[in-house]
């Protein structure tokens, strides 16, 4: 078994009440690059008896950082993730007037919570698989700016974001406080289907005709 891709981040909107958590909105965020998640847990804490441990009271989890690296940040989907709002100009460019939309950070931008999800391509026995990830809950930092001046030879330049991974709020008789699923799929459009359906995405009701 083998890693060899990556594709469609996909998110929703988080939203607990009570906790029962609803996803909705789900959308594409952009074409994955690269994607990588580190965990930060709690130390263990083992008790000693008879010279060995007797008991373990394991480390638990506590956060995780998500960094993702997709070919683009549109300013649609910035504002989304980022709670940052937007507002129009007016100037004159040439001899008309002309309406400019722009996205604003301020003290008002607050990262709303959100479900994230990524489709991993494998190969397994020299099949293709997928496995889809999904994240409960998410929110992203502003990311940083950077850019290259253009070349001879194109230097082609991802933007990277930052996400801090945390418990979900859900508490049922399934799961208590979820932070990851994931499910493995034969194709592509499969794993999408199941991380929009996870963002929020009602599926299509099927008419029977008679």
């Amino acid at each position: 078994m083998a890693t060899k891709g990556l594709s469609l981040p996909v998110f929703g909107k988080y939203e607990n009440n009570n906790g029962t958590v609803t996803y909705s909105e789900p959308m594409i965020l952009d074409k994955a690059v690269e994607y990588s998640v580190s965990w930060t847990t709690g130390d263990d804490n083992p008790f000693y008896a008879n010279n060995n441990i007797a008991e373990n009271d394991k480390g638990s989890f506590q956060s995780g950082e998500l960094t993702l690296s997709t070919a683009d940040l549109s300013q649609e989907i910035s504002q989304i993730i980022l709670g940052t709002k937007t507002k129009t100009d007016t100037v004159k460019i040439g001899e008309e007037n002309t309406t400019v939309t722009t996205q604003v950070f301020d003290d008002s931008r607050n990262s709303p919570y959100l479900g994230v999800g990524i489709i991993e391509l494998h190969q397994v026995n020299d099949k293709d698989q997928r496995r889809a990830v999904f994240f409960h809950k998410v929110y992203f930092n502003i990311p940083e700016e950077a850019a290259t001046t253009k070349e001879d030879e194109i230097d082609w330049q991802a933007k990277e974001i930052t996400g801090i991974i945390q418990r979900s709020d859900e508490v049922s008789s399934d799961v208590t406080h979820p932070w990851m699923t994931d499910a493995w799929f034969d194709t592509e459009s499969e794993a999408l289907a199941w991380l929009k359906y996870k963002c929020g995405e009602v599926p299509a009701t099927q008419e029977t005709s008679y």
